[in-house]
C-alpha cells in the first residue's frame, strides 16, 4: 500500500513537471523573466502632491460672457430644423414664438440642444420661462456664475 501511494506521488510530481515545461515554452522568454523578476511598483509610486492632474478632472475653466453668447447661439444654429431663412433674425433679443416662429415644442428641443452644449440640465419650470436667446444667455450666466 505504501508502495502504490509512492508510486502515485512520484506518477504526479512528473505529470507536474511535464506541465511546467510545456506551459515555460508557450511564454516567451521575455515575459518569463518579467514573472521572475521581483515587482517593486510599490516602491515607485508617487504621493498625490506629486501626481498632475489633466483630462477630465481638471476644474472647468471659467466662462465669459462673449463665450456663453456665441455656444447659446451656435446652439440654436446648430439645431437640425433650425430654418435657414431665419438665420439673419437670430440674435439675442429675438423671441422664439414672434420673431423666429418656434412652437412650444421647437423651444423645447432648442433647450434640449443648449444643455447638451453647456453640459447641464435646465429644470422643466425654468425652460418654460425661457422664451428668447437673451433669457437663456442670462439663465446660463446665473447657473454658471458668469462675471466679467
Amino acid at each position: 500500500m505504501f508502495g502504490r501511494s509512492t508510486f502515485r506521488m512520484a506518477s504526479c510530481i512528473v505529470a507536474g513537471r511535464r506541465c511546467l515545461a510545456s506551459f515555460t515554452t508557450t511564454i516567451p522568454t521575455s515575459s518569463l523573466g518579467r514573472l521572475a523578476a521581483p515587482s517593486h511598483g510599490l516602491l515607485n509610486q508617487k504621493r498625490c502632491s506629486q501626481v498632475q492632474v489633466f483630462g477630465p478632472f481638471d476644474p472647468p475653466k471659467p466662462l465669459t460672457f462673449k463665450e456663453v453668447e456665441s455656444r447659446v447661439l451656435k446652439a440654436i444654429r446648430a439645431w437640425d430644423r433650425f430654418p435657414a431663412d431665419k438665420e439673419a433674425l437670430l440674435k439675442l433679443e429675438a423671441e422664439f414664438t414672434k420673431d423666429l416662429g418656434f412652437d412650444s415644442l421647437d423651444q423645447v428641443e432648442i433647450m434640449m440642444a443648449v444643455e447638451d452644449e453647456f453640459g447641464f440640465e435646465i429644470p422643466l419650470e425654468d425652460s418654460e420661462k425661457l422664451k428668447s436667446p437673451r433669457d437663456v444667455f442670462k439663465y446660463i450666466c446665473e447657473r454658471e456664475d458668469v462675471y466679467e
